[in-house]
């Protein structure tokens, strides 16, 4: 059963009752997810208000992210009026090709405003999206220079600010935006697995167990191997307790370190590139399912190349 979560800071919930009036400022969103958890940082009030408002998807983290599922992820957000990317903020890999997604999406606007008579002006982006998704750090890296404030909890942006990025763009950065009711148990814990949600509305010891539930159920054995579990144990923090020899004195097990370890040990890609949210087979056509392969992970050095 997951565990049951809910975290609606003050600043966020000020925010999203402005949103539908800095929505009409801009000429595209560009809406940022976390590519190991694509749909549970999709907020579905943002959806419901952007309509058909020309979209920029970007599956931020991409350098955490399982590659395989990265793809099919940008396969199944791409749509019409809408278009998606792969970028990781660390590096900035990817800046040029958004930059220009985000010119052509504005184009068809702009050429608008000039059929009327109005001059050309730079293309209005809003960034957007869920805590700690990396919306202040894609920024930073696309100007060059530290212009947001970032940081590792979530709910660090508290308020909007226009920042030129190009000659042709500026965008206004924006608090993280999430729903006051979480759509399911599942949604909220997966948040917390990547700190999407503040330490202090979850339990880290069942966030823990939850997320090494999920990672046993998609990538079978991986953690065992990680850990150093021998093939007949049953992967769980007990069990993980043991093989680190987390004590808290005595025989009895030192769980709380080790829910914490687990969670860093995630967050920081050391189990190897790992997507908590698999795209549906239907998502993709029969020859994509076939030529694609699980990805092989070793324990010992994770793979977290582009």
């Amino acid at each position: 059963m997951q565990p049951s979560i809910q975290w609606y800071p003050g600043h966020i919930a000020k925010y999203e009752r402005q949103l539908s009036e800095l929505l009409k400022l801009v000429d595209v969103i560009v809406v940022v997810l976390d590519c190991r958890i694509p749909q549970a940082t999709v907020n579905p009030r943002l959806a419901s208000k952007i309509g058909d408002k020309p979209t920029l998807i970007i599956l931020n983290k991409s350098d955490l992210g399982d590659a395989s599922q990265n793809k099919r992820w940008i396969k199944s957000f791409t749509g019409e009026n809408q278009r998606a990317m792969l970028y990781d903020a660390k590096t900035g890999q990817g800046k040029a090709q958004l930059v220009q997604q985000i010119q052509a999406l504005g184009e068809v606007t702009l050429q608008k405003l000039v059929a009327k008579g109005r001059k050309r002006r730079p293309i209005r982006v809003l960034v957007a999206g869920m805590p700690n998704v990396g919306k202040s750090t894609l920024i930073n890296s696309i100007v060059g220079r530290k212009k947001t404030k970032t940081g590792h909890r979530a709910g660090v942006t508290k308020t909007t600010q226009w920042i030129r990025i190009h000659s042709d763009v500026e965008l206004m950065d924006s608090p993280g935006v999430i729903p006051p009711q979480l759509d399911s148990p599942e949604a909220g814990a997966l948040l917390a697995t990547v700190s999407s949600i503040g330490d202090a509305a979850f339990d880290e010891e069942e966030i823990a167990r939850f997320l090494l539930e999920t990672i046993e159920g998609l990538y079978p054995g991986l953690a065992g191997r990680f850990f150093k579990l021998a093939s007949d144990q049953t992967l769980s923090l007990e069990r993980i307790a043991e093989a680190r020899h987390y004590k808290l004195g005595g025989e009895q097990l030192d769980l709380l370190r080790t829910a914490q370890a687990v969670l860093s040990d995630f967050r920081h890609a050391r189990l190897g590139r790992i997507t908590l949210e698999h795209v549906p087979n239907h998502s993709v056509s029969t020859g994509d399912a076939e030529r694609e392969k699980p990805q092989e992970t070793n324990s010992e050095q994770p793979d977290i190349s582009q």
